[in-house]
């Protein structure tokens, strides 16, 4: 196998993939995934919260309902004739108004529970608001400073893209093929060269057995990092 190509493909490559990993790396980059991610966040949080903001106004009109029950009650017990009522008719009447008392006190406490969810909901959301706003205006300008770097560096990958199609010509397809492949799982560099008995990538020491498959068929995957062994004699 003639490895002279391939290896001289690769290295124009390396000059592309330093870009790429740079690129990748970018501080800018990361702050801008990270905003994006707040952002979202922030997004599905306020959801939440205008749907709990809608079952707890739900939960107040219901209680409304029943608070002005009991009152209407109430005021139908208070307002019968104790003149005209015996006095197992003014027990009952006195129990009615202990119950009406207990519930409007009952409900009293929570109304009271109520709006301090509906206040701690509206502050959780004015915050959600808050962060989502202050995630928005800061990836503009880190997205800006990441744009210009990438336009930067466009100039030089297009030209090593050109380089490396017109060396692809003088490869064979299959090692081509075998080479964008492992590339596209990042593994980088693709082929390296046997140094003594071990990968010229992870150093990860080869067998016997693996040395000797190595030179018989001149190349060999590496079962450690993924690369591919080539054996120069």
């Amino acid at each position: 196998m003639d490895i002279t190509s391939i290896l001289a493909y690769q290295e124009v490559d390396k000059k592309l993939y330093s870009l790429e990993q740079d690129l990748a790396k970018d501080p800018n980059k990361k702050r801008c995934n990270d905003l994006n991610q707040t952002a979202r966040t922030s997004q599905q949080k306020s959801s939440q919260l205008e749907e709990q903001a809608g079952a707890i106004l739900k939960e107040l009109g219901e209680l409304k309902k029943s608070i002005d029950a009991t009152k209407k009650h109430g005021a139908e017990v208070l307002s019968s004739d104790v003149s005209e009522l015996t006095v197992e008719q003014i027990d009952e009447a006195v129990s009615k108004k202990d119950r009406v008392t207990s519930n409007l006190t009952a409900l009293d406490k929570r109304l009271t529970k109520l709006a301090e969810n509906i206040n701690h909901v509206l502050s959780e959301f004015n915050r959600t608001i808050k962060l989502y706003n202050e995630a928005k205006q800061q990836y503009q300008k880190f997205k800006a400073a990441y744009d210009a770097k990438v336009k930067e560096s466009e100039p030089k990958m297009t030209e090593l893209s050109k380089q490396l199609a017109a060396l692809e010509k003088n490869i064979n397809p299959k090692t081509l093929e075998i080479y964008k492949a492992k590339r596209a799982d990042k593994i980088f560099p693709v082929f390296v060269q046997l140094l003594g008995n071990t990968c010229g990538r992870c150093r990860m020491e080869l067998s016997a057995s693996a040395i000797s498959k190595l030179k018989n068929e001149q190349i060999l995957t590496c079962e450690n990092c993924r690369s591919v062994i080539y054996y120069k004699q």
